[in-house]
């Protein structure tokens, strides 16, 4: 099948829609298919990744409106200039309001949830409405739906009365040898320091992981701060003024690649205390990495960790700084869950595994 991906970012800088994309698309050629991924980009240009194609379109309206328009703008421009394509997927709310006009020329087409997205916190109480009514509308206008969750695939049941297919995001095992040297630019040492990868917004809450961090008083490993938000300056300001004058708390901007790959391997934990989340890849990458997780007590995180985890109550420095203790002080009693975490992704979120659920989703498509 020819199927169009509609609604991510630059795949070059995967962000958790992108990852998705670029992962799902990479097995789908190997299974046969034809993926088209669209992206927003600076400019309108093209490339071949993987054996697909990837179009850029250069990003207008504004952060709020530039997906709901370069929604519009893929679509069309493939029915006229007639790409051909027998599926069109779109990622998230705001680009699947398009997705009624492939329908009225007999396409298929899918609505992918990430998350429960009017929930964010990086919306105004207003978008925030704006939002709930894009979920609304979209899950009454669309047929079908695939969540990236089990607690999202519950939602649409008991809210809308919708059956949604659930296709979680997965991971590929991480490579033996890491070509990065971001450990010697920012003086840390293997296995010396607490990692927070992702962006710097409140639903995620790397305040909370900061303040718990300068409470628990950690003498022998730095917490590691990976993320950006270019999008929100005053909360990173903010976020660096909470770790003003502690030089145990490193914050080394939005990383990508080897750069991130490093870190991961490196760490002595990965911290993941978000009071929202979809199925976070960040989670599922720390675990491929054999990581011991601190995670908040949320359904996303347990549906990722499982039977593993060292659970802290999110939007809570006490307790977070506590389980930061205790992992400390209990390194042994929980070591078991390196490998536990590591064969949950093997069995669970390999990206092969996944292009075949996909792939049979496709054939059973209304």
């Amino acid at each position: 099948m020819k199927i169009a991906f509609i609604g991510g970012r630059n795949i070059h800088f995967l962000g958790g829609i992108e990852n998705y994309m670029y992962n799902l698309a990479t097995e789908l050629v190997k299974l046969g298919h034809e993926p088209v991924v669209y992206c927003e980009s600076d400019s309108d240009t093209e490339e071949i990744i993987n054996g697909f194609r990837v179009i850029y379109q250069k990003s207008v309206g504004g952060r709020f409106l530039c997906k709901i328009i370069l929604s519009f703008k893929a679509t069309v421009k493939s029915i006229v200039y007639k790409e051909g394509f027998d599926v069109y997927h779109y990622n998230a709310w705001p680009p699947s309001l398009a997705s009624w006009i492939p329908r009225m020329f007999g396409k298929k087409t899918i609505l992918q949830g990430h998350g429960l997205e009017w929930k964010r916190t990086k919306y105004s109480p207003a978008q925030q409405r704006i939002m709930k009514f894009m979920e609304w509308f979209t899950a009454h206008t669309n047929t079908n739906l695939t969540m990236v969750s089990q607690e999202q695939t519950d939602y649409f049941r008991e809210h809308y009365h919708k059956k949604c297919e659930m296709i979680p995001t997965a991971v590929n095992l991480p490579p033996e040898n890491i070509d990065s040297n971001i450990l010697d630019r920012f003086s840390l040492h293997p296995q010396e320091y607490y990692l927070y990868l992702g962006r710097l917004v409140q639903d995620k809450n790397p305040d909370y992981l900061i303040k718990a961090f300068i409470k628990a008083g950690v003498s022998n490993k730095k917490l590691v701060i990976a993320g950006n938000n270019d999008m929100q300056p005053d909360y990173v300001e903010y976020l660096h003024r909470l770790a003003g004058g502690h030089s145990e708390i490193i914050f080394t901007g939005a990383v990508y690649g080897a750069d991130k790959e490093k870190l991961m391997q490196h760490c002595f934990s990965f911290c993941i205390p978000s009071t929202i989340e979809g199925l976070a890849i960040t989670l599922l990458e720390a675990m491929s990495y054999r990581k011991i997780v601190i995670a908040s007590d949320i359904p996303a995180n347990r549906e990722g960790l499982g039977e593993s985890g060292i659970w802290c109550k999110y939007e809570d420095v006490d307790d977070l700084s506590d389980k930061i203790l205790y992992v400390e002080s209990h390194y042994n009693d929980v070591k078991w869950q390196e490998e536990a975490n590591y064969k949950r992704i093997c069995d669970c979120f390999q990206w092969p595994r996944i292009a075949e659920l996909y792939n049979r989703f496709l054939y059973r498509l209304k």
